[in-house]
């Protein structure tokens, strides 16, 4: 934990919990409210390209310029993209190749199909700003704010638990009911997923960056009328091994140092 305080020190402001959960919340407002005020119908956000933009593209876009100004003015940049430290072992590394096999899969499958330039374009805005914007308030912000006060165990926990739980209202959108507990756990171990990428990285721009392109192949293959690939269920299990892995080494990195 000392390369963690020494890391948060140098931010403009101390991080606090109260603050990663402020940011996490106001993130969420404006993403719900642009729904609330575009009629957004979950079922069919992929569905083609205005759909795209007005519910995928534009209410990630409006969360991440909330985000670009409370993380500058916060003075946090440094440290909600970049660890001091890596952890976790080399073979951890297969989460992202299979995570970018995968995504390019789904991109060639969507590709088989004709695609218009606006869809295309709204897919590649909506995949930064899902990109940015969750991980940013999950594996970001959050996560800075719970290590103010947390041990790395329960930084996982929390942050992922608030990453699927950030998914339940979209039962209140027409996402079926049946449906959301199955939902929230897979986001939870996904969640865990790019939780051990940041850490192995020892950077957020790596789960930013996969985060994003594997939100929009999905979505890209739904405007197509085509399945995705079933193959994409493979990486859960790959995550699940990889979050432990890691906590395992934290575990033992502390033991050593006392």
């Amino acid at each position: 934990m000392d390369s963690i305080t020494a890391e948060q020190s140098a931010s403009s402001r101390k991080p606090t919990v109260w603050i990663g959960v402020q940011l996490y919340l106001g993130y969420l407002a404006i993403f719900f409210a642009t729904w609330i005020t575009t009629r957004v119908d979950y079922n069919r956000i992929g569905e083609n390209a205005q759909n795209m933009k007005l519910w995928y593209a534009f209410p990630t876009l409006f969360g991440c310029a909330f985000l670009v100004a409370a993380i500058t003015i916060l003075g946090w940049w440094r440290i909600v993209l970049f660890d001091r430290t890596k952890s976790g072992p080399r073979w951890i590394w297969t989460l992202p190749i299979a995570m970018a096999g995968i995504i390019l899969i789904n991109f060639l499958g969507a590709a088989s199909k004709p695609l218009t330039f606006e869809l295309l374009a709204w897919s590649i805005l909506g995949a930064l700003g899902v990109g940015f914007g969750e991980e940013m308030i999950t594996r970001g912000s959050l996560i800075v704010g719970l290590r103010s006060r947390l041990g790395e165990g329960k930084v996982w926990l929390i942050s992922s638990f608030l990453f699927s739980a950030m998914h339940i209202p979209n039962v209140l959108f027409g996402f079926p009911l049946w449906a959301m507990p199955v939902q929230v756990l897979l986001t939870f171990i996904m969640g865990s997923g790019f939780y051990a990428l940041r850490r192995m990285s020892g950077t957020l721009i790596l789960p930013m960056v996969l985060h994003g392109l594997w939100d929009s192949a999905l979505f890209l293959n739904v405007a197509v009328g085509r399945e995705p690939s079933s193959i994409q269920y493979s990486v859960y299990p790959i995550a699940i091994a990889c979050v432990i892995a890691v906590l395992r080494w934290e575990r033992n990195a502390q033991a050593r140092h006392g």
